[in-house]
């Protein structure tokens, strides 16, 4: 086999020796002619071929908006017991400031609307609430319970929209961290630690005669997650490093009748002489009432939380208003008597506009009213870094890290910086008579607050 290969392979081989020895020697071919360069010209693309088009166009706000729409959702109690109670002056605030922002141009020639729906305070409504707005597709949402912020902690934070929030309790606003709650004022564990520290640091001025060197707080609150919020671990281990004892947590139901002379007297047996409330609305008259009735006033240091200071106490105690001074609270925005501040100065002249009942004029008209300038700041922001068409809750959060802090009007500042979701900063006021009339005064001038963040997880 191997034989008849070789000899095959011969035979191909002298037969194209043969065809190359018969072929001649070639002709030379002559060298083309020169041909004048020209331009090449352009080719249409083939039939088959899409032809590019120009990206859309994406405004700014100096393109001006006029004609578009954009809304803010808000979600509270409107009907139900605790509405009843609050009032709903925050409703004004929020419809003034924007009426007043559209008055302007709105923003960047877009007018703002405000979708407004009812949760009587209550988590199953809230959530239920919540996920009807998710669909309109908000670049954020405001809250006003404790109850809002901590049902709808875990869902803002997976749909990434924005909860500008008035319930402050800590685990909601931090855990985990970067989260997508964000206070309008601080939490209240770092105000519970900051009255802590004022009291520590004044306390051979401000305390009641003859009590001792040692401060003992008793802390009373709602029996709700709100009346819990101010007690966390990491307050009360703030308290016990500068040496302040806090007795245990002693609640009361939120209802009418409910008794606030059992749990004041439990924690005066038990060596308070410091009494903190953690609870707001006619709560807080009823405990000075009662602190008066038993003849305890004179002889404690009473003060609260952010909310429990508010003009509504004073209207609810009528003709017996002078029976709060004294009393003290902790103030992360600045109020109705800071009229050299031009924001205060603007919300006055919305409200005596508006011809709303005194007892309107308290710090939920106030802080709302000036949160949708705010909110405005945010929005233009987010327009102007990534586009109006672009405009949604995921650059509007964007556009809100970004600025960092924005402080609304002068009046209330929302604070991102870092990690942080709520104000790190108070003032401490104290009920005084001033020129004939009761007015919350400065005693200290804002201070960073005591850092009562929860461990992330």
């Amino acid at each position: 086999m191997v034989k008849k290969v070789y000899g095959l392979l011969a035979i191909l081989i002298i037969a194209s020796l043969v065809l190359v020895a018969c072929a001649g020697t070639p002709t030379p071919t002559p060298a083309p002619p020169e041909v004048e360069p020209t331009e090449a010209q352009p080719t249409e693309a083939p039939p088959t071929e899409v032809p590019l088009t120009e990206a859309p166009s994406v405004r700014d706000c100096e393109d001006g908006l006029e004609g578009e729409t954009i809304t803010f959702y808000s979600q509270a109690g409107l009907t139900g017991p605790l509405s009843t109670i609050l009032g709903t002056g925050f409703v004004g605030g929020m419809n003034d400031g924007i009426a007043e922002l559209n008055a302007a141009g709105g923003i960047c020639g877009a007018m703002v609307e405000l979708e407004l729906s009812d949760t009587q305070y209550e988590a199953e409504q809230e959530i239920a609430v919540y996920q009807a707005t998710r669909e309109e597709g908000p670049l954020f949402i405001m809250t006003y319970g404790s109850a809002a912020t901590i049902a709808l902690a875990p869902l803002v934070n997976e749909d990434h929209i924005a909860n500008f929030a008035a319930g402050l309790n800590a685990e909601a606003f931090y855990v985990p961290r970067n989260g997508y709650t964000v206070g309008v004022a601080s939490i209240y564990s770092d105000q519970f630690a900051g009255f802590v520290q004022f009291v520590s640091e004044n306390w051979d001025v401000i305390k009641p005669e003859g009590a001792g060197d040692d401060i003992v707080v008793g802390v009373i609150g709602w029996d709700h997650p709100f009346g819990a919020g101010a007690t966390t671990p990491e307050a009360l281990a703030y308290a016990e490093s500068i040496g302040v004892t806090v007795l245990d947590l002693e609640v009361h139901p939120i209802t009418a009748d409910a008794d606030l002379a059992t749990p004041l007297l439990s924690l005066v047996a038990q060596g308070a002489n410091v009494i903190y409330y953690q609870g707001l609305g006619p709560w807080v008259a009823m405990l000075i009432g009662t602190a008066h009735a038993v003849e305890l006033w004179g002889s404690l240091v009473v003060g609260g939380v952010n909310w429990s200071m508010n003009q509504d106490v004073l209207m609810i105690l009528g003709e017996s208003a002078p029976a709060m001074i004294g009393y003290y609270g902790v103030m992360p925005y600045l109020y109705w008597n800071d009229t050299d501040n031009a924001g205060v100065q603007q919300a006055l002249a919305a409200f005596e506009a508006g011809g709303y009942p005194a007892a309107d004029k308290g710090v939920s008209y106030l802080t709302s009213y000036a949160g949708i300038f705010g909110y405005a700041e945010i929005i233009e922001h987010a327009i102007d870094t990534f586009g109006y068409e672009n405009l949604n809750n995921e650059t509007f959060f964007e556009a809100l890290l970004d600025l960092g802090y924005v402080n609304t009007l002068g009046i209330i500042p929302l604070d991102v910086r870092d990690g942080t979701r709520a104000p790190r900063e108070a003032q401490i006021r104290q009920a005084q008579l001033v020129d004939g009339e009761i007015q919350f005064v400065v005693v200290q001038d804002f201070f960073e607050l005591p850092d009562t963040r929860p461990p992330a997880e």
